[in-house]
């Protein structure tokens, strides 16, 4: 998975962010997917190596990488 790909999250998973404390990362507040949305992925090193950023709603959020289907290039 690369920057600036497209990729394909189904409805009902589970997007986070993040805001940094002292020394640590917090869940600054999450969403779930009421229906599927295909997404930019903008933070492939992420916050943890489970997770990816990609951008939704103006803003970056961040998804686990188990839950993402890479779009197929033609």
């Amino acid at each position: 998975m690369n920057n600036g790909q497209l990729v394909y999250i189904p409805s009902h998973v589970r997007l986070s962010r993040y805001y940094y404390t002292k020394g640590s990362m917090r869940i600054k507040d999450y969403c779930v997917l009421d229906e599927p949305r295909h997404l930019l992925v903008v933070d492939t090193k992420g916050i943890n190596e489970k997770e990816v950023g990609v951008h939704y709603d103006g803003d970056i959020w961040y998804v686990e990488k188990n839950d993402i289907f890479i779009e197929a290039t033609e």
